[in-house]
């Protein structure tokens, strides 16, 4: 089957074009690399340099195409409020307008951010009122797709994390071993459903060929910045100075997913979060003391 990964040279667009190459699929690339990188999409699959906001790339990149993974997205929650409207919302419209007419299925990577600073753990059916322009974009993106009257998913990922990632784990163990200051943004009581990369990975192939329309993926486990620092610190004897600053704007305190429905279908993350981060600093080249 012919597929499109949009985003497809990124953290997780990466990895997901090598599952689906891996399962004979014939994958397809658009990327503009504004983050992504070239050298890291498969060899097997075409890639197409272009945006999501431009409407003949979209078409391009889609021909043909049965399954479309809609992943491309500024993730930056206190970026610039205009690029990330024109390419989180008016660049998701041109890709499920073009796909509703080529008949395609959209998969679409939708946010935790959608909820804001309401009660956790976060219900699916929960009323939405997220705090920075990226999740509102992000929650528009979704309410458009919804009024299509297409074959669709939408998976409200948590925070995602793994080797050759850019998140905030990622961040804190190469500080840690590295003995550098690790500051937190906050108090470090806010808190995170960290999720597995892979398990993101598997999460979206379930929804290829399953009948999931709105679920959440994470893993329903809430930890603090502070328990993640801690443990980074324990893992590898590396003790960190740690400096508070100010939390930043658009920032949600607490967040946990409610995975009943998603793991009702069928999909459960495999991965705790403390091998993952093992996983992580054994991407670093540390070495157990």
């Amino acid at each position: 089957m012919k597929v499109l990964v949009t985003g497809g040279a990124g953290f997780i667009g990466t990895l997901l074009v090598n599952k689906l190459v891996e399962m004979g699929h014939e994958v397809v690339v658009l990327d503009n690399l504004a983050k992504g990188k070239r050298e890291n999409v498969n060899e097997k699959a075409v890639f197409i340099g272009g945006d999501v906001r431009d409407g003949m790339d979209v078409r391009k990149a889609m021909d043909g195409c049965a399954v479309v993974f809609h992943l491309a997205a500024i993730s930056d929650v206190a970026g610039d409020e205009d690029a990330i409207y024109k390419t989180n919302f008016l660049g998701s419209k041109n890709v499920f307008e073009v796909a509703k007419a080529k008949n395609a299925k959209i998969i679409f990577a939708s946010s935790a951010a959608v909820y804001g600073n309401i009660d956790v753990p976060h219900r699916e059916t929960a009323e939405c009122k997220p705090l920075s322009q990226y999740g509102k974009s992000k929650l528009r993106s979704e309410k458009y797709l919804e009024t299509l009257g297409m074959n669709y998913s939408i998976l409200r990922l948590f925070n995602v994390y793994g080797p050759k990632g850019g998140g905030v784990i990622n961040k804190f163990a190469k500080q840690i071993i590295d003995y550098k200051d690790v500051v937190i943004n906050g108090n470090g009581m806010q808190t995170r459903d960290y999720v597995f990369v892979e398990d993101v990975v598997d999460a979206f192939i379930f929804a290829m060929n399953n009948n999931v329309d709105l679920c959440n993926v994470g893993t329903g486990r809430e930890t603090s910045l502070s328990t993640v620092v801690d443990f980074i610190h324990n893992t590898t004897r590396c003790k960190p100075t740690v400096k508070f600053t100010v939390q930043r704007s658009g920032e949600i305190f607490r967040s946990k997913a409610d995975t009943k429905k998603m793991t009702e279908l069928g999909w459960e993350p495999k991965i705790q979060l403390e091998d993952g981060i093992k996983m992580i600093l054994d991407s670093y080249g540390w070495k157990p003391i």
